[in-house]
C-alpha cells in the first residue's frame, strides 16, 4: 500500500515561504488594493529582478538559439555537469582573473539556478547529519532540512551581533551561511568566517556557503567567496547563481563547486565531487544549452561590465531607499552590499503589524522579518530590485508614514 511522504505533507498548509509570500503577503495586498484602488502599490516582497539582460548576454542567446536551428550547426545534450567552456570561465574569469582563487573545471557543477543545488546538495550526506541554519535564513534551508528528515538546528542572528551567528554551541555538521545575507542583507568580516571554517576543520563539519548575492559586496576586505579563507577548499562547498548579476532569474543558471580539498570522515580527497557528479547525472540531466551560452557571455570581459552596471543600478536603488525610510526615523540593515534592506519595526509593532502598516500609509510591501525564523520577528524586508521610478515614487510616500502608530 502506498503512503504519503510524511515529512512534505508537513509542510503543507502555508508553511513554506512560498505558500506563506504567495497567499498571506499577496492576500493581504489583493484586499487592500481591492478597498483602495487608487493606491499605488510598491512590491518590494519578491527578490525577482525587472531590468533587461545585457546587451552581450541577448546576442549570445540570439546566436546559440540560431545554431539550434541550422542542421549542420545543432547539438542536443549538453555534458551533464555543464557546458565546459562555462565551467572553465568560472574558473578563470570569475574565481581567478577577479578573486584569485584557483579552481579547476571539475569541480565545478552547472545547476538552473542556486536553490535546486541548495537544497539538494544534502544528499551527498548521511540522514543523522544536524545541519546548521542562520536564523533569520533564506527558508529553503529549513525547508530542504525538514523536508529530508535531519536534525534542524538554529543559529539566532540578532541585531547585537550584526546578525553574524556565533558558532555552534552544539554538534553540528553541515552548516548553512549565506553572505551577503538574504533576508540581512549583511556581510561577514574575513575573521568571523574563518571562526566558521576554523570550526568545520575541527569537527569535519562542512560549510554550505550561499554566495548568491557576492557581486554585490562594495565594502572593502570582505570575502566575495568563502575560498577567500584559509582553509576553506577542505570543508567548504559554494553555490552561486546568475540570476541577480545578470537579470537571470528567468534562464535559470547558476554553479556549485565541490573542491577536491573537500573531505569528510570516511572519504579521500575528490570523493565527494565524484559522488555529487554520481548524483548529478542521475537526479538531473543538465542545464538548458542556450541559458549557458547566455551565461558564458555574461563572463567575458563586455559581458562582466555590462553586468556590473546591473547590479550598481540595483545598489542604488537600495542605497536611496535605505535613505528614504532613515529619513523617516526607521532604523535600517543592509541596503549597502546587497539589494534588500531590512527595516526594523518602530514601536515594539510585530513584524505583520509593521507589514500591515507600510501597505497602509505608503503601498510598500515587503515580507515580514518572521517569516524567515524567529529571530527574524520585529523586522520587515525590502527588495530594491525593482525599478527606480518607483523606488523614487515609493520614497516620497513614506513621508506619510507615522512614526508612533496606535497599537
Amino acid at each position: 500500500m502506498a503512503t504519503k511522504n510524511l515529512a512534505l505533507s508537513q509542510l503543507s498548509g502555508e508553511k513554506t515561504y512560498t505558500e506563506i509570500v504567495f497567499k498571506q503577503v499577496w492576500g493581504k495586498v489583493e484586499a487592500y488594493q481591492s478597498a483602495h484602488p487608487q493606491q499605488k502599490i510598491f512590491l518590494m516582497a519578491f527578490g525577482d529582478t525587472t531590468q533587461p539582460l545585457p546587451p552581450t548576454v541577448v546576442r549570445a542567446l540570439v546566436d546559440a538559439a540560431n545554431r539550434l536551428g541550422d542542421r549542420e550547426a545543432y547539438t542536443g545534450y549538453e555534458d551533464v555537469t555543464g557546458n565546459p567552456e562555462l565551467r572553465q570561465a568560472i574558473c578563470t574569469n570569475y574565481y581567478q582573473k577577479k578573486l584569485s582563487i584557483e579552481l579547476e573545471p571539475s569541480e565545478v557543477f552547472i545547476s538552473d539556478g542556486a536553490q535546486s543545488a541548495l537544497v539538494n546538495i544534502q544528499e551527498l550526506f548521511d540522514l543523522d547529519n544536524r545541519v546548521a541554519v542562520q536564523n533569520p535564513t533564506y527558508p529553503s534551508f529549513v525547508e530542504g532540512t525538514l523536508l529530508a528528515g535531519r536534525p534542524l538546528i538554529n543559529l539566532p542572528c540578532h541585531e547585537n551581533n550584526n546578525f553574524v551567528p556565533k558558532l555552534p554551541s552544539e554538534k553540528v555538521d553541515l552548516i548553512y551561511l549565506c553572505f551577503p545575507n538574504n533576508p540581512t542583507g549583511v556581510v561577514a568580516t574575513r575573521k568571523q568566517l574563518q571562526a566558521f571554517v576554523d570550526y568545520a576543520r575541527s569537527h569535519q563539519a562542512v560549510i554550505i556557503f550561499d554566495a548568491v548575492y557576492s557581486e554585490f559586496i562594495t565594502l572593502p576586505n570582505i570575502p566575495r567567496s568563502i575560498y577567500e579563507v584559509e582553509g576553506a577548499k577542505e570543508c567548504a562547498i559554494e553555490i552561486g547563481s546568475f540570476s541577480k548579476m545578470a537579470n537571470f532569474t528567468g534562464l535559470r543558471v547558476g554553479w556549485c563547486i565541490i573542491p577536491d580539498a573537500l573531505t569528510i570522515k570516511g572519504t579521500v580527497p575528490g570523493e565527494l565531487n565524484h559522488l555529487w557528479g554520481i548524483r548529478h547525472s542521475i537526479k538531473f540531466w543538465g542545464t538548458a544549452n542556450v541559458a549557458q551560452h547566455g551565461a558564458i557571455a555574461v563572463l567575458s570581459e563586455l559581458g562582466q561590465s555590462e553586468c556590473q552596471k546591473v547590479v550598481s543600478y540595483y545598489l542604488q536603488n537600495a542605497g536611496l531607499l535605505r535613505e528614504g525610510l532613515e529619513a523617516t526615523g526607521l532604523k535600517c540593515f543592509g541596503g549597502i552590499n546587497s539589494p534588500f534592506v531590512w527595516v526594523k519595526a518602530p514601536q515594539g509593532l510585530s513584524s505583520w503589524q509593521f507589514f500591515d502598516k507600510m501597505l497602509q500609509f505608503s503601498g510598500i510591501v515587503g515580507v515580514p522579518g518572521c517569516v524567515f525564523g524567529s529571530s527574524g520577528e520585529g523586522f520587515l524586508r525590502l527588495s530594491a530590485l525593482g525599478q527606480r521610478e518607483d523606488i523614487n515614487i515609493a520614497i516620497e510616500n513614506l513621508r506619510c508614514i507615522p512614526l508612533k502608530y496606535e497599537k
